[in-house]
């Protein structure tokens, strides 16, 4: 009796642990990771997949912006940056990446704030390569700048690029008197060229969501 009983027991734990076990599995496949709401990026780096997302991990967002004026025009820059605080708290690593909009520009003194929005606004965005265009003064584009894990910095104006970005979706918001933002929803894939060596790799795959802002092309 006490026989059976130990093998009664015996059968329904691993009767249990088959049906947790099953169970576990079912529910690891058919989980699906969602997309961040907000701020982001991922994409495959020479092979390897990366994703930042500010909050996670203690990576912060940090938009930024410039313009200066010369004998051509005013030009302008707005960038934003992917980056990990310096707290101590977090996996420490040197993973970074920049987009940016480089050298919108205006010679006619026009609402330059609707220029921003409208260049962002497109269905598709150029990448900014000057070592293959004849006037860089006049081209206007997307930049992207990765450092990795190495501390080498990777940018896509080093070189051609073949395909555009994809704009998925675009918003605007514009505070007058204030900050001006946009937010774009992008896909892309570009080559990524080693800023101080002859280095170069691909990147497939890209996806994000940018917010860029506006606080001095008026």
């Amino acid at each position: 009796m006490k026989k059976l009983l130990t093998l009664s027991l015996t059968v329904a734990v691993f009767a249990l642990m088959s049906a947790v076990f099953f169970t576990s599995c079912e529910s690891e496949e058919d989980t699906v990771v969602q997309e961040p709401t907000g701020p982001f990026v991922s994409a495959v780096i020479g092979l390897n997949n990366k994703s930042l997302t500010p909050g996670v991990n203690g990576y912060m967002s940090e938009p930024y912006d410039t313009a200066y004026t010369d004998a051509t025009a005013t030009h302008y820059i707005s960038g934003v940056r992917y980056y990990q605080s310096n707290s101590g708290y977090y996996v420490s690593s040197k993973e970074e990446m920049t987009l940016e909009l480089v050298n919108l520009w205006d010679t006619l003194g026009l609402n330059k704030d609707s220029l921003f929005h409208a260049f962002l606004s497109q269905g598709s965005l150029p990448w900014y390569t000057p070592v293959s265009g004849a006037d860089s003064t006049y081209m206007t584009g997307m930049r992207l700048r990765w450092r990795s894990a190495d501390g080498d910095w990777w940018t896509t104006d080093e070189g051609s690029q073949v395909s555009s970005i994809t704009v998925d979706t675009t918003k605007n918001t514009t505070v007058f008197g204030g900050v001006s933002t946009h937010t774009v929803y992008l896909q892309f894939d570009c080559t990524l060229y080693q800023e101080n060596g002859s280095g170069s790799m691909t990147l497939t795959g890209g996806k994000g969501r940018f917010s860029l802002m506006n606080t001095m092309f008026y």
